[in-house]
């Protein structure tokens, strides 16, 4: 049989900085060019279409392998204040039931930002994949991130894999979801894979994270170097935000 992979998405960049408070009604918006909120088959409309969508380059690839595809919920809102409680628990409620009703799954494809902030909680991301790692159990989890994310160990720790842009401004993620699924398939084909994590005590300041630019136009072409080695499956450099 097919590997089964799910796919969801919940993002958004947080500022803690901002007033007004992030709700449902801003994931769900109509006719925004980044904002949305997507259920089931509305995901896949990407498909077969070279767009900058994290979704469509994971398509892009997993199609041609024959997996079923299975997509849940995906929900994105423009940046602004911390999400509410409230918003987070409508989301990642569906995002849970999906996963629990429409399992078991082979692995699971998360799109992600890396830098969501919801009352009661500061670290959105780990929130998410501790909890799905708690639905589906012992299988490969692999996210797509911006590379604008503030990742904490945890999160390392609950993923398979977290797979991050590579461009500043964001071109590229088409080619993230298609770096995406190859782990993926790497993961179900049942090879090993070991994680590494070094979170450095200084961060580029935003007006210098452009990769069209020096330090990070010379920082970002090494992960190309390193990925040269066949024993590396895939390495990310996240900026912070």
């Amino acid at each position: 049989m097919a590997p089964r992979i799910a796919i969801a998405g919940f993002l958004h960049e947080t500022n803690t900085f901002a007033p007004m408070p992030t709700v449902f009604e801003n994931f769900v918006v109509e006719g925004d060019s980044y904002a949305g909120f997507r259920r089931g088959p509305e995901i896949l409309d990407v498909r077969g279409k070279r767009i900058n969508s994290v979704v469509a380059g994971f398509l892009d690839v997993a199609d041609p392998l024959g997996y079923e595809i299975v997509p849940l919920t995906w929900a994105c809102a423009e940046p602004a204040g911390q999400v509410t409680a409230n918003a987070f628990e409508k989301i990642m409620g569906l995002i849970a039931a999906g996963l629990s009703d429409q399992g078991p799954f082979d692995g699971v494809f998360l799109d992600l930002h890396g830098a969501m902030v919801f009352e009661g909680f500061h670290d959105g991301e780990t929130e998410i994949l501790r909890r799905v790692r708690a639905i589906v159990g012992d299988i490969p989890i692999v996210a797509a991130l911006d590379l604008h994310g503030n990742i904490a160990l945890p999160s390392v720790e609950y993923a398979s894999v977290l797979i991050g842009y590579r461009t500043y401004p964001h071109i590229d993620l088409f080619e993230t979801g298609q770096r995406a699924a190859q782990a993926i398939s790497y993961l179900v084909s049942g090879k090993p894979l070991h994680k590494a994590f070094r979170q450095l005590p200084f961060l580029v300041p935003i007006s210098a994270q452009s990769t069209n630019t020096e330090p990070c136009r010379s920082l970002y072409a090494l992960i190309d170097e390193v990925e040269q080695d066949p024993r590396v499956i895939s390495a990310t450099i996240m900026a912070g935000s």
